[in-house]
């Protein structure tokens, strides 16, 4: 998995993971890559300093394991069956971008009208959501047409 610091053609700057840079180069080219802020598909690489670790004491953290697919090629049918699901998730609730964690709390507690909800929360977050009975939903990543 590769990080890349974005930018949309507002301005607006983001990140995003993927599989790596021909992942990166598909997806873009096919406009899969929206800005969570304006949902503007025109987005460029912003420029990034390299990760460089220091300590070889240091032990790094290890990343919490996510539940993943191998999809083969005979798999056509699966693949639109994601599509499908992403594009249902998408046209049926609000973009609220980074504020999904405070956003889905206040849904939770009460204190903001229900709707469906869409947005990013890092891992943490996402625990803690969960943690406290906030039930949310990880969106399916669309899969490309190599994967």
């Amino acid at each position: 998995m590769i990080r890349f610091a974005l930018v949309c053609d507002n301005g607006h700057d983001f990140e995003s993971w993927f599989a790596s840079n021909d992942s990166y180069d598909f997806q873009i080219k096919h406009n899969l890559v929206t800005c969570p802020q304006c949902g503007i598909a025109k987005i460029n690489k912003a420029v990034m300093a390299p990760a460089v670790t220091r300590s070889r004491s240091r032990k790094k953290a290890a990343a919490p394991k996510q539940n993943v697919a191998l999809i083969g090629e005979g798999d056509a049918e699966l693949r639109q069956m994601a599509r499908e699901l992403h594009a249902k998730i998408v046209a049926s609730t609000v973009d609220v971008g980074a504020e999904f964690p405070s956003e889905a709390r206040k849904i939770h507690d009460g204190d903001a009208p229900e709707r469906a909800i869409r947005g990013q929360a890092s891992p943490e977050e996402a625990r803690a959501l969960l943690d406290d009975g906030v039930s949310i939903l990880p969106i399916p990543i669309l899969p490309d047409e190599r994967s």
